[in-house]
């Protein structure tokens, strides 16, 4: 239940903040902007805070989420709306709008949504990397004069 309303007010929050910027601004159609919300709130919160957030920190999936939403929104810009203004401005100012929400609704899933086995498991988990290599006293090793006949 608890993803279903982070998931929810992911949407309706992504759902606002494009249709003030994309609508208002940029003359966007509503139900292109809905369209590309639930588009949007889903594929971020599937890949960005279900996959990327649990395995990095909080600005890792932050900007991943940036990268995934620039790139999503500039395809839905240069074919949903028209082309007089810069489909490349609209993107970028729309995806670091929604990477400031992103960057709270990732500390919001962090204390109140993912499970307390994940909060235990990321404070225990050592981020340092240890690499171990095998080593042998021998430089060359003796060869068996028998088998050579």
């Amino acid at each position: 239940m608890k993803h279903i309303i982070a998931l929810a007010s992911k949407i309706a929050f992504t759902l606002a903040l494009l249709y003030l910027i994309l609508d208002r601004v940029y003359h966007a159609s509503f139900l292109s902007v809905m369209f590309i919300a639930l588009f949007l709130g889903f594929v971020s919160y599937l890949s960005g805070d279900m996959l990327v957030l649990p395995r990095t920190n909080n600005i890792t999936a932050s900007l991943a989420d940036f990268g995934l939403s620039f790139v999503i929104l500039w395809v839905f810009v240069l074919t949903q709306t028209r082309n007089d203004f810069s489909p490349f401005g609209a993107a970028l100012l729309s995806a670091a709008c929604l990477t400031v929400f992103e960057y709270f609704f990732h500390r919001y899933l962090l204390k109140n949504v993912l499970d307390e086995n994940f909060q235990n498991e990321l404070s225990a988990r050592d981020n340092t990397l240890q690499y171990q290599t095998e080593t042998a006293d021998e430089l060359f090793p003796e060869t068996n004069e028998k088998h050579k006949e």
